[in-house]
C-alpha cells in the first residue's frame, strides 16, 4: 500500500505502510500521540527506510493491546473446576 491517494492523511507522517494492519496501527497511533510526535519519533528512528508503525509505537513507549482472541487461554482454576464437574457427573452416572 503506497501512494498519496490511497493513504490520505497517513502518507505524510514519515512512517512506512505496507499493509492494512500497518494502516490500522498508524491510525491508532495518530489518535493517541498526534502527528508531531509521530514525525519526531520516525526521525529519531532514522533508518534507511521509513519505520513501520509498530516501531514508532515502541519508540513512543506506547503499547497497543489487542482484543482477546476467542481461543485465548482459560485460567487454570476454571479448567480444574470444569474437570471436577465432569468427573462428579461421571461418578453419578456410573453408580447408577
Amino acid at each position: 500500500m503506497s501512494g498519496e491517494s490511497s493513504q490520505g492523511p497517513l502518507s505524510g507522517l514519515g512512517v512506512r505502510i505496507q499493509n492494512a494492519q500497518d494502516a490500522q496501527q498508524l491510525r491508532w497511533l495518530l489518535s493517541r500521540a498526534g502527528e508531531q510526535a509521530i514525525r519526531l519519533a520516525a526521525q529519531r528512528l532514522g533508518a534507511r527506510q521509513a519505520p513501520r508503525p509498530h516501531e514508532v509505537i515502541a519508540e513512543l513507549g506506547l503499547e497497543r493491546r489487542h482484543a482477546r482472541r476467542k481461543d485465548a487461554v482459560v485460567p487454570l482454576e476454571r479448567v480444574r473446576a470444569h474437570a471436577r464437574a465432569r468427573t462428579q457427573g461421571w461418578r453419578d452416572g456410573a453408580t447408577g
